[in-house]
Protein backbone atom coordinates (compact mmCIF):
# COMPACT_ATOMS: atom_id res chain seq x y z
CA UNK A 1 0.00 0.00 0.00
CA UNK A 2 1.62 3.43 -0.67
CA UNK A 3 1.68 5.76 1.76
CA UNK A 4 1.56 9.80 1.49
CA UNK A 5 5.16 11.29 0.57
CA UNK A 6 7.30 12.11 3.30
CA UNK A 7 5.40 10.40 6.07
CA UNK A 8 8.45 7.91 6.69
CA UNK A 9 11.88 9.00 7.19
CA UNK A 10 13.72 7.46 4.57
CA UNK A 11 18.03 8.01 4.35
CA UNK A 12 18.19 7.71 1.22
CA UNK A 13 15.35 10.48 0.13
CA UNK A 14 15.98 13.71 0.87
CA UNK A 15 12.88 14.68 1.27
CA UNK A 16 12.05 13.38 4.40
CA UNK A 17 11.58 14.48 7.63
CA UNK A 18 14.29 13.52 10.40
CA UNK A 19 13.40 10.75 12.43
CA UNK A 20 13.91 13.25 15.52
CA UNK A 21 11.28 15.46 13.68
CA UNK A 22 8.68 13.01 13.64
CA UNK A 23 9.07 11.36 17.46
CA UNK A 24 8.98 15.21 18.51
CA UNK A 25 5.68 16.00 16.50
CA UNK A 26 3.93 12.50 17.79
CA UNK A 27 4.68 13.63 21.32
CA UNK A 28 2.95 16.64 21.19
CA UNK A 29 0.06 16.95 22.90
CA UNK A 30 -3.62 17.28 20.93
CA UNK A 31 -5.14 19.76 23.81
CA UNK A 32 -4.01 22.68 26.13
CA UNK A 33 -3.27 22.07 29.35
CA UNK A 34 -6.14 21.63 32.08
CA UNK A 35 -5.29 23.97 34.15
CA UNK A 36 -5.13 26.56 31.39
CA UNK A 37 -8.98 25.90 31.37
CA UNK A 38 -9.18 25.56 35.22
CA UNK A 39 -7.50 29.28 36.28
CA UNK A 40 -8.96 30.63 33.01
CA UNK A 41 -12.88 29.78 33.59
CA UNK A 42 -12.10 30.71 37.92
CA UNK A 43 -10.63 34.04 36.97
CA UNK A 44 -13.13 35.09 34.88
CA UNK A 45 -15.99 33.84 37.42
CA UNK A 46 -14.44 35.69 40.11
CA UNK A 47 -13.54 38.80 38.35
CA UNK A 48 -17.78 39.04 37.26
CA UNK A 49 -18.41 38.15 40.66
CA UNK A 50 -16.08 40.83 42.23
CA UNK A 51 -17.72 43.37 39.64
CA UNK A 52 -21.48 42.84 40.14
CA UNK A 53 -20.57 43.01 44.05
CA UNK A 54 -18.61 46.02 43.40
CA UNK A 55 -21.41 47.76 41.55
CA UNK A 56 -24.20 46.77 43.62
CA UNK A 57 -22.57 48.72 46.08
CA UNK A 58 -21.61 51.65 44.10
CA UNK A 59 -25.71 51.36 43.09
CA UNK A 60 -26.58 51.11 46.52
CA UNK A 61 -24.30 54.22 47.90
CA UNK A 62 -24.59 56.67 44.99
CA UNK A 63 -28.58 55.84 44.13
CA UNK A 64 -30.07 53.59 47.09
CA UNK A 65 -28.61 55.29 50.33
CA UNK A 66 -31.64 57.23 51.42
CA UNK A 67 -33.99 54.23 50.78
CA UNK A 68 -32.22 51.99 52.65
CA UNK A 69 -31.74 54.86 55.48
CA UNK A 70 -35.50 54.54 55.84
CA UNK A 71 -35.54 50.90 56.10
CA UNK A 72 -32.51 50.21 58.52
CA UNK A 73 -33.48 53.17 60.41
CA UNK A 74 -29.94 53.83 60.77
CA UNK A 75 -27.90 56.80 59.42
CA UNK A 76 -25.78 55.32 55.84
CA UNK A 77 -22.70 57.65 55.39
CA UNK A 78 -20.97 58.26 52.64
CA UNK A 79 -17.57 56.44 51.31
CA UNK A 80 -15.25 58.69 52.52
CA UNK A 81 -11.84 59.23 50.34
CA UNK A 82 -10.04 56.38 51.64
CA UNK A 83 -12.97 54.05 50.47
CA UNK A 84 -13.05 55.31 47.24
CA UNK A 85 -9.34 54.68 47.04
CA UNK A 86 -9.68 51.52 47.73
CA UNK A 87 -12.57 50.77 45.81
CA UNK A 88 -10.33 52.02 42.79
CA UNK A 89 -7.79 49.74 43.46
CA UNK A 90 -9.85 46.93 44.09
CA UNK A 91 -11.20 47.71 40.67
CA UNK A 92 -8.68 47.61 38.92
CA UNK A 93 -7.33 44.23 40.74
CA UNK A 94 -10.46 42.78 39.05
CA UNK A 95 -9.93 44.16 35.68
CA UNK A 96 -5.97 42.44 36.08
CA UNK A 97 -8.03 39.49 36.77
CA UNK A 98 -10.56 39.39 34.25
CA UNK A 99 -7.02 39.63 31.92
CA UNK A 100 -5.06 37.29 33.30
CA UNK A 101 -7.76 34.81 33.37
CA UNK A 102 -8.54 35.51 29.40
CA UNK A 103 -4.51 35.10 28.58
CA UNK A 104 -3.74 32.14 30.80
CA UNK A 105 -6.81 30.41 29.03
CA UNK A 106 -4.80 30.32 26.08
CA UNK A 107 -2.73 27.80 27.75
CA UNK A 108 0.93 29.28 26.40
CA UNK A 109 3.61 30.32 28.38
CA UNK A 110 2.96 33.70 28.26
CA UNK A 111 -0.40 33.38 29.52
CA UNK A 112 1.54 31.61 32.24
CA UNK A 113 3.05 34.51 33.22
CA UNK A 114 0.38 36.90 32.83
CA UNK A 115 -1.60 34.85 35.38
CA UNK A 116 1.58 34.54 37.66
CA UNK A 117 2.48 38.30 37.82
CA UNK A 118 -1.08 38.95 38.62
CA UNK A 119 -0.93 36.29 41.44
CA UNK A 120 2.33 37.88 42.61
CA UNK A 121 0.76 41.70 42.04
CA UNK A 122 -1.91 40.94 44.18
CA UNK A 123 -0.83 39.46 46.75
CA UNK A 124 1.46 42.66 47.76
CA UNK A 125 -1.49 44.76 46.53
CA UNK A 126 -4.37 43.17 48.60
CA UNK A 127 -3.15 43.88 52.20
CA UNK A 128 -2.88 47.95 51.40
CA UNK A 129 -6.81 47.47 49.72
CA UNK A 130 -7.75 45.93 53.05
CA UNK A 131 -5.11 48.34 55.64
CA UNK A 132 -7.65 51.18 53.62
CA UNK A 133 -10.54 50.10 54.11
CA UNK A 134 -10.04 49.28 57.84
CA UNK A 135 -8.60 52.49 58.22
CA UNK A 136 -12.04 53.85 56.67
CA UNK A 137 -14.85 51.47 58.42
CA UNK A 138 -13.17 52.67 62.17
CA UNK A 139 -14.42 56.36 61.42
CA UNK A 140 -17.56 54.71 59.74
CA UNK A 141 -18.47 52.57 62.64
CA UNK A 142 -17.48 54.89 65.24
CA UNK A 143 -20.53 57.30 63.31
CA UNK A 144 -22.78 55.04 63.53
CA UNK A 145 -22.45 53.48 66.80
CA UNK A 146 -22.57 57.93 67.99
CA UNK A 147 -25.90 57.85 65.53
CA UNK A 148 -27.42 55.17 67.12
CA UNK A 149 -26.69 55.87 70.80
CA UNK A 150 -24.32 52.34 71.54
CA UNK A 151 -20.98 52.69 73.26
CA UNK A 152 -17.87 50.15 72.27
CA UNK A 153 -14.80 50.54 73.71
CA UNK A 154 -12.35 51.38 70.54
CA UNK A 155 -10.41 48.41 71.85
CA UNK A 156 -13.35 46.70 71.15
CA UNK A 157 -14.42 48.40 68.15
CA UNK A 158 -10.26 48.15 67.04
CA UNK A 159 -10.66 44.33 67.62
CA UNK A 160 -13.39 44.00 65.50
CA UNK A 161 -12.43 45.38 62.44
CA UNK A 162 -8.77 44.20 62.51
CA UNK A 163 -10.29 40.54 63.07
CA UNK A 164 -12.38 40.93 60.40
CA UNK A 165 -9.73 42.37 58.31
CA UNK A 166 -7.66 39.63 58.65
CA UNK A 167 -10.00 36.91 57.68
CA UNK A 168 -10.99 38.89 54.65
CA UNK A 169 -7.41 38.83 53.50
CA UNK A 170 -6.91 35.53 54.02
CA UNK A 171 -9.86 33.73 52.22
CA UNK A 172 -8.72 36.29 49.27
CA UNK A 173 -4.85 35.18 49.17
CA UNK A 174 -5.81 31.50 49.23
CA UNK A 175 -6.65 31.77 45.37
CA UNK A 176 -3.59 33.77 44.61
CA UNK A 177 -1.01 31.62 46.73
CA UNK A 178 -2.96 28.37 45.36
CA UNK A 179 -2.62 29.16 42.23
CA UNK A 180 1.10 30.71 42.05
CA UNK A 181 2.13 27.10 43.77
CA UNK A 182 0.13 25.14 41.11
CA UNK A 183 1.51 26.83 38.26
CA UNK A 184 5.24 27.25 39.39
CA UNK A 185 5.26 23.35 39.84
CA UNK A 186 7.46 21.72 37.19
CA UNK A 187 4.61 18.99 35.26
CA UNK A 188 2.59 21.97 34.70
CA UNK A 189 4.91 24.72 33.08
CA UNK A 190 5.86 21.55 30.77
CA UNK A 191 2.50 20.71 30.06
CA UNK A 192 2.49 24.88 29.40
CA UNK A 193 5.88 24.91 27.36
CA UNK A 194 5.08 21.61 25.60
CA UNK A 195 1.38 23.60 23.87
CA UNK A 196 3.21 26.41 24.02
CA UNK A 197 5.38 24.44 20.90
CA UNK A 198 2.50 23.56 19.43
CA UNK A 199 0.87 26.81 19.48
CA UNK A 200 3.97 28.12 17.91
CA UNK A 201 4.47 25.86 15.54
CA UNK A 202 1.01 26.23 14.16
CA UNK A 203 1.18 29.64 14.06
CA UNK A 204 4.36 28.93 12.10
CA UNK A 205 2.79 27.31 9.23
CA UNK A 206 0.20 29.47 8.90
CA UNK A 207 2.67 32.00 8.57
CA UNK A 208 4.55 30.24 6.08
CA UNK A 209 1.48 28.84 4.45
CA UNK A 210 1.70 25.21 5.16
CA UNK A 211 -1.22 24.52 6.14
Amino acid sequence: MSQPFGSNHDANNPFSPPQDMQNEASQRPTSKPTMATVFGILNLVFGAMSLLGQGFGLIMILFLREKFEEISKQPIPMPSPWQWTGTGIQMLLTFWLIYSGIRVFSGTMSGRSAFLAYCVGSLLIRPFIVAINLFAQHEQIQQQMAAGGAQIPPAAVIGIIVGAGFFALVLAEIYEVAGFFVMRSKSVMQQFQAWDDVVNSQRSNQTFNFN
